[in-house]
């Protein structure tokens, strides 16, 4: 119950959009991958705009915007992998007040998980690199065989190993797919207004709207106050 002093027992997070900012790096990788096929490259506020749903999607996306209907992702898909690998956080920043948040959260006592459609490989390494894999008693990114947000399925893996009910957990993330996801799991979601989202976030159905990381901690208690 969200009446209860200690809730929410656990906090998940979104990772792109919602505690970094990785789309220069992104861009880079996407333009690399597309360039070999002659394509004019994208700005980072275009990649912003199709970012969301995995790899295949965004490549898939980005064909299609430079005229490409129905293409053969595959190999774009393999040279994007490739090119983001060798620069996984050369330009990618953490927001402003996330690390902090994460300390506050941990100090309270609250489990706190990350659930990303980025290749799960690549999160582990991002986490590591900028220090921020301390935080995390479990993470989960896109997997071989396995659904992506907006399928709650993600999720509810992340609330499984944390040994955390539905109705103790708070979703924190950016786009349509995390409040889907949230909503089919049967759980409470915070939008942040900073990220990727291609629909205006006070569109997406969330429980709560911040504008900053740091304001999550008055946002949960508004939500627990609320039941």
């Amino acid at each position: 119950m969200t009446g209860e002093p200690n809730w929410p027992r656990a906090v998940v997070f979104d990772l792109d959009g919602t505690l970094i900012d990785s789309a220069p790096d992104i861009t880079h990788a996407l333009n690399t991958a597309t360039g070999k096929r002659g394509l004019a490259p994208f700005a980072v506020d275009e990649v912003k705009a199709m970012v969301g749903g995995g790899v295949p999607t965004l490549v898939e996306r980005a064909l299609i915007a430079r005229g490409l209907p129905h293409p053969d992702i595959t190999p774009v898909v393999q040279d994007f992998i490739v090119a983001y690998r060798e620069n996984l956080t050369t330009h990618t920043k953490i927001y402003p007040g996330a690390r902090e948040l994460l300390e506050q959260l941990k100090a309270e006592g609250r489990n706190l998980g990350l659930c990303t459609n980025k290749h799960h490989a690549a999160t582990l390494a991002i986490l590591q690199k900028l220090d921020l894999a301390k935080y995390f008693n479990c993470v989960i990114g896109e997997r071989e065989g396995q659904p992506r947000k907006p399928n709650p399925g993600p999720l509810l893996d992340v609330l499984t190993a944390l040994d955390v009910s539905a109705c103790c957990a708070v979703m924190v993330g950016d786009s349509e797919a995390d409040v889907e996801c949230a909503k089919a799991a049967g759980v409470r979601s915070v939008v942040v207004t900073f990220g990727y989202s291609r629909t205006a976030p006070e569109l997406l159905g969330g429980d709560a709207l911040i504008s900053s990381l740091g304001e999550l901690p008055q946002a949960l208690g508004s939500m627990r106050s609320d039941a």
